[in-house]
């Protein structure tokens, strides 16, 4: 482990097999370790700004990839700890490395800072969840982060519409008959969302709902005059998170405790009188 003292900031750096641990601390005004010092910044969206800024950073926490001794790459993550300049709101961000050194890259690079407090990314507890759905959100979410609303409401409709396929469009099998038959059209979204309010799986406030919200990708979709807001993407984000809880989290919990109450009542028949 070496630590060193570097304009402000005090410096650990300790290797573990291909990673390399970095941790670096603003010092106070004051310590006796104290430079002169150079503020540094991380870029975040900042949830009460409503606005991409250049938190000013107060800490980080490094982890560095590096190739193991199979040749493989390990990329890396950084957490930075700083506060809006403008409204003082402490942020966390964190960066995955998307470049190794003398491996992919010149040097290591880092993608943008993604804020993870306050108002961290939204986690499901259901693994039903199709992975389509998922790397949408994620996508969706990145580029809310970035004031790309368009581009953020695409990703949800997007996502949406991987949601209407996985519940109405049965599983493929491999078969003679399978190879023979035309391929059917996908579901799209408004056909899919009719049809999810016709087999009851959503109900008629959600379905009222997803009406405005095919109505908002439609127009992100296509190039037209009407702009889009951060509210109108953050109320898109709201409904498709409301209906993957609905659909897969809620569903799961209560199979679980039907699954829980069943074994209950078995064990009692057995009990001996």
């Amino acid at each position: 482990m070496r630590v060193q003292q570097r304009l402000g900031f005090l410096l650990t750096t300790r290797s573990s097999g291909c990673y390399t641990e970095t941790i670096y601390t603003l010092l106070a005004k004051g310590d006796d370790r104290m430079s002169d010092p150079v503020p540094k910044t991380f870029i975040v969206d900042c949830p009460i700004c409503r606005a991409k800024v250049a938190a000013i950073e107060h800490g980080c926490v490094r982890r560095s990839g590096g190739i193991d001794h199979e040749g493989e790459p390990h990329y890396g993550i950084s957490v930075y700890l700083g506060k809006c300049p403008k409204c003082r709101t402490i942020l966390v961000g964190e960066s995955q490395q998307i470049g190794i050194e003398h491996y992919d890259s010149y040097y290591d690079e880092w993608a943008d800072a993604i804020r993870v407090y306050p108002e961290p990314p939204k986690t499901f507890t259901s693994e039903r969840i199709p992975k389509m759905v998922s790397e949408s959100i994620a996508e969706a979410v990145r580029s809310l982060q970035a004031n790309a609303n368009v581009a953020a409401c695409v990703m949800f409709g997007r996502a949406l519409e991987a949601i209407c396929r996985d519940l109405l469009e049965p599983a493929q099998t491999g078969g003679a008959t399978q190879s023979t038959s035309a391929p059917k059209r996908p579901v799209m979204l408004g056909e899919g969302i009719r049809k999810l309010k016709d087999k009851g799986v959503i109900d008629q406030r959600l379905f009222d709902w997803s009406q405005q919200l095919h109505a908002f990708r439609n127009v992100a979709a296509h190039p037209t005059d009407i702009t889009i807001s951060r509210e109108d993407a953050e109320d898109l984000r709201s409904f498709v998170y409301a209906i993957i809880e609905y659909i897969y989290d809620l569903t799961d919990r209560y199979n679980e405790f039907q699954e829980r109450l069943t074994k209950k009542k078995k064990k009692k028949k057995k009990k001996p009188k």
